[in-house]
């Protein structure tokens, strides 16, 4: 290739886990359901009930990855454009949330491109700044003493005869929202979702693995079938590290093997990929090496710093209320893990059951549930962890990442092989 990028991929090496990955592959399914969503409310012109779309997935799944692929591609789609907002934004800050919904929604095409290109894809970030861009003299009261109060407010004050374009709003970490339906930013959630002001505004929802619940407490139900994002497969694999590569310019020479095997012990959970990219790419920085992988002389210290990095997201995964009972949650972990296996699988109330089964059998406290935690919320902790997650489809429950099950398996005196 001969144009290695190197400034490029020490940026990487330096990005943290929230940065959006340089090549963003597979989810097409998630992805395209939400573009056509937009273009179907696009095309009535009006907000359709029931047209949210819910992203669940452990730590780690790529839910943040999704929203902002979805953000960098809906500038090349026709009249879409995307609002991300966060838990803290939609509880503190809804005037501005609205803020930003209205100028999206009815910025002209010159406007919004000038501040896409002005400010990027913070540019929520700098309203009031932005409202010379493609707003109208009336709407730029709404910048001012004037903000919205709330969603019929906001179609008071800017009627979607008005916009000029389909909004999605995207709310990431929605495990975080207060579950009490009454509150402000579940009724904002819930009359976007009921499509009850008719303003032409799809929502995307991300969150942990009890997503589907916590939306439900607040009253969002019709129509939604959450994504639960997983592993890349194999063959997502494969594209990811051919794309990486050419991203960066990367000569892979003779040394595909290699990089293959350093991927496949990630077991293509996108964390876990992230960070064997991250030990491949200081690899390829040394001087000597500048980017061409067949001058890499020692893959065991790339596979080595791989595992540490992994290491790391375990411990960090590992939490206090896990460290305090490592016996009783490998045996939650296994025995979910084994009706897995047979085909069966275990429901959470099931979950559940077990825990209240094994909690204080046997003597010691690494077997019990700490004494604040009821069992409900000890399984709830397991899903917000990573170690279990919920099919949204069956409703059974599994172990989402192969490697930290057999971590916490170990951790409880488990044998994982014993599942084979």
């Amino acid at each position: 290739m001969g144009n290695f990028k190197r400034s490029e991929l020490q940026r990487f090496v330096n990005m943290r886990e929230k940065s959006p990955p340089p090549v963003f592959v597979g989810r097409k399914s998630v992805l395209g359901d939400i573009l056509a969503i937009a273009a179907q409310t696009r095309q009535e012109r009006v907000g359709i009930p029931g047209n949210t779309t819910v992203i669940q997935g452990a730590p780690g799944a790529g839910k943040s990855s999704v929203l902002s692929e979805i953000n960098k591609r809906s500038p090349y789609e026709n009249n879409v454009r995307v609002v991300r907002a966060s838990e803290t934004d939609v509880t503190k800050h809804i005037p501005k949330v609205l803020q930003a919904i209205a100028y999206a929604g009815v910025a002209t095409p010159d406007g919004w491109s000038e501040t896409l290109l002005k400010f990027g894809n913070r540019w929520s970030s700098y309203l009031p700044t932005v409202s010379g861009f493609g707003m109208s003299l009336d709407l730029k009261t709404l910048f001012t003493s004037n903000a919205p109060s709330d969603i019929s407010d906001l179609a008071t004050k800017c009627p979607s005869e008005n916009w000029t374009s389909v909004v999605i709003l995207a709310v990431d970490e929605i495990q975080r929202l207060p579950t009490d339906r009454d509150r402000d930013h579940a009724i904002l959630l819930r009359n976007i979702h009921d499509a009850s002001t008719g303003l032409p505004i799809t929502l995307v929802l991300a969150g942990l693995g009890d997503t589907q619940s916590v939306i439900r407490s607040m009253g969002l139900t019709h129509g939604i079938s959450p994504y639960s994002l997983g592993c890349f497969s194999e063959e997502e694999r494969h594209e990811l590290t051919e794309k990486w590569c050419d991203h960066f310019q990367i000569e892979i020479g003779s040394c595909r093997s290699q990089i293959d095997a350093l991927m496949a012990k990630t077991d293509g959970w996108p964390r876990h990929v992230h960070w064997a990219q991250q030990a491949l790419a200081e690899a390829l920085l040394f001087k000597g090496v500048d980017g061409n992988a067949d001058q890499i002389t020692d893959w065991n210290a790339v596979q080595h710093r791989s595992d540490k990095f992994r290491q790391g997201y375990y411990a960090a995964q590992y939490s206090d209320v896990m460290n305090y009972s490592p016996k009783l949650t490998a045996q939650v972990l296994y025995e979910a893990a084994r009706a897995e296996h047979a085909g069966v699988g275990l429901t959470l109330s099931q979950v559940v059951d077990v825990v209240e089964t094994y909690s204080g059998t046997e003597p010691g406290s690494a077997w019990r549930v700490p004494s604040e935690e009821p069992a409900h919320s000890y399984v709830t902790h397991l899903l917000h962890s990573g170690a279990l997650a919920e099919n949204p489809e069956s409703g059974v429950v599994i172990c989402p990442i192969p490697s930290f099950q057999n971590y916490i398996l170990r951790r409880g005196g488990l044998d994982p092989a014993s599942l084979e």
